[in-house]
């Protein structure tokens, strides 16, 4: 946990030096960046066991509140809006806090909702932008992200076991060697629909290292784990209940290659068809540690190709 939050200071710094050279005036920069920085401690919190065991200690009702009232804060630190904003934006983190203390075996709602909000960018709707470029949708998705993983992992059950942001030497093993078989598969496939062709590659090593590096530590941290979280930790698990788990895993394989469809354009069947064969992949790498950290790393290393690689 110490590890991660010496990032906060950077991540700062970084935040600090990109909304300075968009010229947003200090009195909004210091406003965002101490939301962000809020809510971004907030979500590194949820990686750590000790954090996760001292907020179980205390009364559900209670964290789901703070969990709740912390959210209008951040935005009105962001640079608030219409109240119509806040009332949206209160209601989905209070959604998301308080579902699991009256239905804490139910998922579907959560999911819906979970699914809703990031497909319809709900973030850059109630999230004021109050000068261009100014990054303040991304502090929405925190809060939203942090508040979702809180109510999952103290208040869901089943509990979902060995979550975090450091993977183990064996959830490293089996991340890259799920990845490796999939990226042969996924060209073949791919390639000849043309979902995708090779990327001319930047002549300087260096920044194709850093382009490389960060692009996996992006959506190993913001991206993959949403959605291992989502479709591995718990949609799959709960099919594999309902439908055994060959079925169980094809079907949490097709729905996520099924919600791909409307990326780009709608339909966009070549990333729907690429992403399906992809979530058996990723669900294997979960099933071969029980973690999602391994699915995480087969999914962010993907992402690698995808985004630095490839023309997609």
């Amino acid at each position: 946990m110490i590890s991660l939050l010496t990032i906060l200071p950077l991540a700062g710094v970084g935040g600090a030096m990109y909304m300075h050279q968009q010229n947003i005036p200090n009195g909004q920069l210091a406003g965002i960046l101490a939301a962000f920085l809020i809510e971004a401690g907030l979500f590194l919190a949820t990686g750590s066991a000790a954090a996760r065991e001292r907020l179980g200690a205390l009364a559900p009702v209670r964290v789901a509140a703070a969990l709740t009232l912390i959210t209008p804060v951040t935005w009105l630190l962001a640079g608030g809006g219409e109240l119509w904003q806040l009332a949206g934006t209160v209601a989905i983190t209070a959604f998301f806090a308080f579902w699991y203390l009256w239905f804490p075996e139910t998922d579907t709602p959560v999911l819906l909702v979970f699914g809703a909000v990031a497909l319809l960018k709900a973030s850059a709707v109630l999230y004021f932008v109050p000068w261009p470029k100014a990054p303040t949708p991304i502090i929405g998705e925190f809060a939203w992200l942090r508040t979702f993983l809180f109510a999952v992992l103290l208040f869901r059950r089943p509990v979902i076991e060995k979550f975090g942001f450091i993977p183990t030497a064996e959830e490293w093993k089996q991340g890259v060697k799920w990845w490796a078989l999939f990226i042969p598969v996924a060209l073949a496939v791919g390639v000849p629909i043309g979902f995708a062709k090779l990327r001319p590659l930047p002549a300087d090593m260096g920044k194709l290292a850093l382009s490389v590096i960060g692009t996996f530590l992006g959506h190993f941290i913001f991206v993959a784990l949403r959605e291992e979280i989502v479709f591995r930790a718990m949609l799959l698990g709960k099919l594999k209940q309902y439908m055994g788990a060959g079925v169980g895993l094809a079907v949490s394989a097709v729905v996520f290659g099924a919600v791909h469809l409307p990326f780009g354009h709608f339909p966009n069947w070549r990333f729907a068809l690429v992403a399906a064969i992809a979530g058996y992949f990723y669900a294997k790498s979960y099933q071969a540690t029980g973690s999602v950290r391994s699915a995480m790393i087969t999914h962010a290393l993907t992402n690698v190709v995808a985004r630095v690689f490839l023309s997609t």
